[in-house]
């Protein structure tokens, strides 16, 4: 559970691949292409700009755009992406020489593949090929990376979950936070007499006991929805650290900083809300969330982002894209299934894939109007569960500072999500990677010229 080394066993790591360029477009390809492998985070600038860059976020793999392509700005001179692809190859070829470079372009365009040629890259992506053979190029390089240094730790795959609810008020805080401390509980095991003594190591609590660090570490809640702070009021919990502050702090997040500044709910699940000043959030750059959410998976199984009513559609959709599984949380209401539609289409728009999503449909009831399987047929989206309508319940739990699974443990509604989390948690334990052939991308290129 240390911080991330350079490269890690690909058989449990979700890779982070930094491409360095301009063209949004060429990074949307890479994202879709690769996802199934690992994170693709764009940045755009001179070399010495990215070389701090790559410092903070740990690449795996540095991708470099040598198609030659123009950005379309009138002051750039041609092959003015090729000259600085090629400066920057050699300026990590000094300042890093064990980090894989692979080009990216087009095997039509023979000065960018020889300029990628000369730059020495380890490997090629063309872009007109299939993202399932961009996919085996990424494989094949890190299969041919040298492993990390004997006796480093390993690392985790925490399985992370977007949940994205259709508009304020369907209940995705409520799902989030619920999800999350049935996770924690499962995964740890936990019975009421441990998290009684583990909520006695609270602070103000007698000095002399001590937190249970066997709760800790197993699920992470990201409190990312609005209103604001919903999840810490539903968990009875407070937090000082936010998700802003861990983006400022990604470069020393490491196991020390999981158990010292993140929050824990007395169950030992940990918890990162938006900040207070929600303007905070503006300084938050997507490919730092997205290289903060790859980090914590190196020391949580499950990470439930909660994103009900975030309204940044660039950040939403990036951090979708990176996620194991998307969970879009809708209720039976007329105004949540015209949002429901506003919703895939920005979604789609911003190269999310339909099969990446699943329906959950909350406060169920059959009497309420459409049906489950009729809203999932009308959009096309898998409905992955019903949770049924539990108003008085989940009230009166919620004025107690408890969630259902505190005070009704055998209520429908728990009944309904302990198979959601059942699933995650054997999802994320299951993992397995075939064997992958190498075929070299300079015989490809030398067939052709």
């Amino acid at each position: 559970m240390n911080a991330p080394t350079r490269i890690l066993d690909t058989m449990t790591e979700l890779h982070r691949f930094l491409f360095c360029s301009a063209h949004a477009g060429h990074g949307q390809w890479l994202s879709a292409a690769l996802r199934e492998e690992g994170v693709v985070l764009q940045e755009a600038g001179r070399p010495a700009q990215l070389q701090q860059r790559i410092g903070d976020l740990d690449p795996q793999v540095v991708l470099l755009d040598f198609s030659g392509e123009s950005t379309g700005h009138a002051d750039e001179p041609p092959d003015a992406g090729i000259a600085q692809a090629t400066e920057l190859a050699q300026m990590l070829k000094r300042v890093a020489p064990k980090l894989p470079l692979v080009a990216v372009g087009s095997m039509v365009r023979a000065d960018g593949m020889k300029a990628a040629l000369r730059a020495g890259v380890h490997d090629f992506i063309d872009m007109h090929s299939t993202h399932e053979e961009a996919l085996e190029v990424v494989r094949r390089v890190i299969d041919h990376t040298p492993p990390a240094a004997p006796g480093a730790a390993p690392q985790r795959h925490g399985r992370f979950v977007v949940l994205l609810g259709a508009r304020i008020g369907v209940g995705c805080s409520t799902l989030a936070a619920h999800l999350s401390q049935l996770g924690q509980e499962l995964s740890v095991g936990a019975h009421p007499e441990r998290a009684e003594r583990a909520a006695k190591a609270k602070p103000g609590a007698n000095k002399d006991d001590k937190f249970d660090a066997s709760l800790l570490g197993h699920v992470a809640l990201l409190d990312l929805g609005l209103p604001a702070g919903d999840g810490l009021l539903y968990l009875n919990t407070q937090s000082q650290f936010s998700f802003a502050e861990a983006v400022q702090n990604l470069r020393r997040f490491d196991e020390t900083l999981v158990h010292t500044a993140v929050s824990h709910a007395p169950s030992g699940l940990a918890v990162l809300p938006l900040p207070l000043d929600l303007g905070d959030m503006r300084s938050v750059a997507a490919a730092d969330a997205l290289a903060l959410t790859d980090r914590l998976r190196a020391f949580f199984n499950l990470i439930v982002a909660d994103l009900g009513g975030f309204s940044n559609p660039a950040f939403v959709a990036s951090l979708v894209r990176a996620a194991d599984e998307v969970w879009l949380v809708v209720d039976q209401s007329v105004g949540a299934i015209v949002s429901l539609a506003s919703m895939l289409r920005d979604l789609e728009e911003k190269s999310v894939e339909r099969n990446h999503l699943h329906l959950v449909l909350n406060r169920y009831d059959p009497r309420y109007g459409m049906a489950a399987d009729q809203i999932a047929k009308r959009f096309d989206v898998p409905l992955l569960a019903t949770l049924p309508d539990r108003p008085l319940t989940m009230l009166s739990a919620t004025n107690q500072g408890k969630l259902i699974i505190d005070t009704a443990r055998g209520d429908p509604y728990v009944r309904a999500l302990q198979p959601l989390v059942e699933r995650l948690l054997s999802a994320q334990h299951a993992g397995a990677a075939s064997q992958r052939q190498s075929s070299g991308w300079l015989g490809r290129f030398m067939g052709k010229h």
